[in-house]
């Protein structure tokens, strides 16, 4: 750069390099920065945006070069440094023929189409030219803009929206024999920690009854594989909603031990940056407001991927399994929320406590400080693909008699004995999980 200072591109200045925007700061009236390399570094990236988060200025990005290759966008079309910059991860790269093999030509379904993740499924789908892509959704309004959506980008892909409820296992049974899917994707779920811990009958009922009545339904259709969207919360879970991910983990190894003739596959990972309800757009949210921005605790940690990169995932492994197995996400180093917090203050323009207060509210009933993706004794193993472990199909213990105490912890919902349900359901998750001791659950809204 220092070589084209005095040169003009376009007719504009070249006024120096990095190392010289302090001066350049000082002497004109700079409203915003624009970085042209889209592959700076996180670091460098952060590095800069602390260097200057005085001089208040904003800062822009121009996409990805791959997109502007192959056109999706346009070298124009700037866009605000995102969180997702700062994260540091590598663009995923995907088996894309494995993957076409398993969807090009098929009918697949997904539940929870109209769901941040169930959606983005869909739209990376659409791309693999299924013969028709069944959209299950209990939300109309969500259901509408995904087919929306769908048919304005993908127009040569039939799409079939459905309105229905995962808990209704007659209306899954004539929708799987309408349409017959060769490949389903269950993202349907409740995932919100604090609220399943107030509202546990509910999560059970959506998340394990309605995990059983899709993938029986399933079976009984013929589906070829079923995957299942799961959590690093039900890795030795401590809260309501990541021991009914457990148990539909559980459920699925089990069917699978059976040989019903259906591939049953299970998908984990973390936290998916600006889903609905997650921390990020509460966050946003807040600082539009003015703050202050919550945070749980000053030592909170969370692994964190974007959607796209989940979806992209969730295909992979989908097409790789088997039969049985728990595939685990590469989900990098796992985020302090106060960093996450400070980083979107600062990007919105503003500076943490001086314009945005931060405020700590204490861990929330059924949170932890750190998430796991994997307990240590459950043998994770590699796969051909460098973000994707495995671990290996596992059939629940007999001496513990799953399928009697699943009867069980749904019979007790149904009665309306919760305490007793949640006691079932915290032995099936401690005693078929990991072999470790389950950390204990802290005290519920409810106790």
């Amino acid at each position: 750069m220092r070589r084209k200072k005095g040169f003009k591109i376009h007719g504009v200045s070249i006024l120096g390099g990095r190392e010289e925007i302090p001066r350049i700061l000082e002497r004109t009236k700079v409203d915003e920065i624009i970085i042209t390399s889209p592959t700076m570094r996180p670091k460098e990236l952060k590095d800069l945006m602390n260097r200057f988060r005085e001089a208040d200025v904003r800062f822009k990005i121009i996409p990805p070069m791959s997109d502007i290759i192959n056109e999706s966008v346009s070298i124009k079309q700037l866009r605000d440094v995102s969180v997702e910059d700062l994260l540091g991860r590598k663009t995923v790269r995907l088996d894309e023929d494995l993957i076409r093999e398993h969807l090009e030509g098929r009918v697949v379904l997904i539940t929870g189409a109209g769901g941040t993740i169930g959606a983005e499924l869909a739209r990376q789908i659409a791309k693999m030219d299924p013969e028709e892509l069944i959209l299950f959704e209990r939300n109309e309004n969500n259901l509408f803009m995904t087919e929306w959506e769908l048919a304005t980008r993908f127009p040569h892909v039939r799409l079939m929206p459905v309105i229905g409820d995962i808990m209704d296992r007659e209306g899954l049974d004539r929708v799987m024999r309408q349409f017959r899917p060769a490949v389903v994707f269950h993202s349907a779920a409740y995932k919100h920690v604090p609220m399943m811990e107030r509202h546990p009958a509910s999560a059970v009922q959506n998340n394990v009854i309605g995990t059983l009545n899709c993938a029986l339904a399933s079976v009984e259709a013929g589906v070829e594989r079923f995957v299942f969207i799961s959590t690093d919360k039900a890795v030795r879970p401590t809260n309501v909603m990541g021991m009914t991910k457990r148990v539909g983990e559980l459920i699925l190894q089990s069917l699978s031990s059976k040989g019903t003739g259906t591939k049953f596959i299970a998908v984990r990972f973390g936290n998916v940056m600006g889903s609905a309800g997650s921390v990020i757009p509460l966050f946003q949210r807040q600082i539009a407001e003015g703050g202050p921005v919550t945070v749980t605790h000053p030592k909170a940690r969370r692994y964190f991927m974007t959607i796209r990169e989940a979806a992209q995932l969730v295909m992979q492994a989908a097409a790789m399994g088997a039969g049985g197995e728990i595939f685990v996400l590469e989900m990098g180093e796992q985020i302090l929320i106060l960093d996450l917090a400070r980083n979107l203050i600062r990007l919105s323009g503003l500076e943490p406590e001086r314009d945005i207060e931060v405020k700590f509210i204490g861990l929330r009933p059924g949170e932890k400080l750190a998430e796991e993706l994997y307990a240590s004794k459950e043998g994770v193993e590699p796969t051909r693909h460098d973000k994707i472990f495995a671990l290996p199909p596992q059939q629940p213990s007999p001496a513990h008699d799953f399928d009697a105490r699943l009867k069980e912890l749904i019979q007790l919902t149904d009665q309306g004995d919760i305490g007793a349900a949640l006691a079932v359901m915290t032995t099936l998750t401690r005693d078929e999980g990991a072999g470790e001791e389950t950390p204990p659950r802290p005290p519920s809204v409810l106790h």
